[in-house]
């Protein structure tokens, strides 16, 4: 073993405490390290290898109130940021179990925890360097996204039955499966099995039997690899997967609260628990999952806006579903915290029209607490900025640039059915999903699931619609009118059905005979409002000016006052 392990390397100390930074650089020095920076935090840390390359960093997990050690990993995998042959290295003090287990599914080179020797750390150190350079074809060849290389190498290192013969083995197995190559996967996995029955294989084994839908055959082996060690979570995950592919929500959503536990740091173990909740209509569970994917990327390489925007949405969602009032005034009141926090805290909505998006969930949230109209009046000031995100300018320099997807238009949409402006939403959108990538999956599923719970409202709606206009054709002005109220208690908002009521009312006006005439004008002019100064589709626009000016011309005549 050299002495001067760390001779002619660039190495990078991202930690935010000055004296371990010390302590750890007089180690560092004693191993030949004689080029060393340091940085506070992980952004600092992702700027600078942004601008040179390190061949070892040594990452304290938590680094105070931005991206920690596994987010600063994820991060300079994304971007490419780490050679195939550099060493990254997790230290820290933290030894609670999510922390380390949450560490380790990152995959680091290396996990290590404080205080620690000199020699321990060396001996570590080694151990992965020689790998490295042992395993270097495999690494580039993951590195470039090349899985046919990476599987031949793996082959080749495997033949020499070295000390790395089991890691290629699982390495070579993971890609047949990416691969979908379940002949071969099954293969390599069933030596292996008949050999050792180790973790690695038994999960992939089971990931297997899932993929082909041998569900029994999955559970048995997550069950033994759970028994084997009991903080497995990507075990749990997987039996999770396969109770919900049985059907069985109940027993799901209690294996995955166990993974969670374990590791709670897991974007793709919170949509598990998303999708379950979805099912179970568990809105405490869906909402603390949707907000936990939320605090997990906003620091990461990928913190999109859609997990603000979805934490957001699934909050107002669950405060819609919500019987009880105290239970929905609370989700309206994290709402509107999570929206102020945002604007305060947040750098991801800086490219983002995020006044926009305030704006439609202030207008759902005034619908929710009964003010119907006072949400359509308050959709009416941004109707023109959804529009145009429907119908984005093209720059003619940059014909082939891809606009910008259309987040907002999908809030119109949730807004426009909430009041019951059936049509616009619905033509809202057939225009979105001719956009390709313009709803993600859980935007898509609240779409799906408002849409499922809105479908008795809006068949009853119809109904009673249908039923006034046929009565109106018969002249049967007082049922019609009864019919087009009733339409208006289901849906209070709705243009078509208040135009048909103005239009029914203004014939009972016309008629000389009509007793109580003040009142029926008094209430025209009360619907009236639903549509004044209204956005509306062109139809409707040229309808209600005719209509205005009939019942204007008969206010002149009969002299109607309020």
């Amino acid at each position: 073993m050299s002495y001067k392990t760390l001779e002619n390397l660039r190495v990078l100390i991202v930690d935010d405490q000055r004296p371990f930074q010390l302590l750890l650089k007089g180690i560092l020095y004693s191993m030949g390290a004689t080029n060393i920076a340091f940085v506070l935090t992980g952004e600092q840390a992702l700027w600078k290898c942004m601008h040179g390359s390190y061949d070892v960093l040594f990452v304290d997990y938590n680094l105070g109130s931005g991206k920690n050690g596994r987010q600063l990993l994820e991060d300079l995998r994304e971007k490419k940021l780490l050679h195939p042959g550099a060493v990254y290295m997790i230290v820290t003090g933290e030894n609670q179990v999510p922390m380390v287990v949450g560490a380790i599914e990152a995959e680091p080179d290396d996990y290590i925890i404080k205080p620690f020797s000199q020699s321990v750390l060396r001996t570590r150190l080694v151990k992965i360097q020689n790998r490295k350079k042992q395993l270097a074809p495999i690494y580039q060849a993951m590195f470039d996204d090349q899985p046919e290389l990476v599987i031949e190498a793996c082959k080749q290192e495997r033949e020499q039955v070295g000390r790395y013969h089991s890691l290629c083995g699982r390495i070579q197995a993971e890609t047949h499966l990416k691969l979908k190559q379940y002949d071969e996967a099954e293969a390599l996995l069933s030596e292996t099995l008949s050999f050792s029955r180790t973790n690695w294989a038994l999960l992939l084994q089971a990931r297997l039997c899932f993929e082909q839908e041998r569900f029994d055959e999955s559970m048995e082996l997550c069950n033994e690899a759970i028994d084997t060690n009991r903080y497995f979570a990507e075990a749990y995950d997987l039996k999770a997967r396969n109770l919900i592919a049985q059907g069985l929500m109940a027993e799901a959503m209690e294996v995955i609260s166990q993974a969670i536990v374990i590791s709670p740091f897991s974007v793709s173990r919170q949509n598990l628990v998303m999708d379950i909740a979805r099912d179970m209509d568990d809105l405490a569970s869906l909402v603390q999952a949707s907000k936990q994917i939320y605090e997990i990327t906003r620091r990461a390489a990928r913190q999109e806006v859609v997990h603000l925007l979805n934490y957001i949405r699934t909050v107002i969602d669950a405060a819609s579903r919500s019987e009880e009032l105290n239970q929905r005034n609370k989700y309206q009141q994290e709402a509107l915290m999570a929206i102020h926090r945002a604007k305060r805290e947040d750098t991801v909505i800086r490219d983002f029209d995020f006044d926009l998006f305030e704006t439609l969930c202030q207008a759902r949230l005034e619908s929710l607490s009964g003010q119907q109209y006072l949400a359509k009046k308050t959709f009416a000031t941004v109707s023109d900025r959804v529009t145009a995100q429907m119908n984005p300018e093209i720059d003619p320099e940059k014909p082939d640039e891809v606009p910008p997807i259309p987040h907002c238009a999908a809030d119109a949409v949730l807004l426009l059915n909430q009041i019951g402006e059936f049509e616009q939403a619905s033509a809202l959108t057939q225009k979105l999903q001719c956009l390709s990538g313009a709803i993600d999956p859980i935007l898509e599923k609240l779409f799906s699931e408002q849409q499922h719970r809105s479908l008795s409202r809006q068949a009853s709606f119809n109904e009673v619609n249908k039923q006034g206009i046929q009565f109106y054709k018969e002249s049967n002005y007082e049922q019609a009118l009864i019919r087009f109220e009733q339409a208006l208690e289901i849906a209070p908002m709705n243009t078509g059905s208040a135009l048909n009521y103005i239009q029914t009312a203004i014939q009972m006006m016309a008629d000389p005979k009509r007793k109580k005439p003040l009142e029926l004008a008094e209430k025209c002019r009360k619907t009236f409002r639903i549509v004044d100064n209204m956005p509306l589709p062109e139809h409707h626009k040229v309808r209600h000016q005719e209509l205005l000016q009939q019942f204007n011309k008969l206010k002149e005549e009969k002299r109607y006052s309020r």
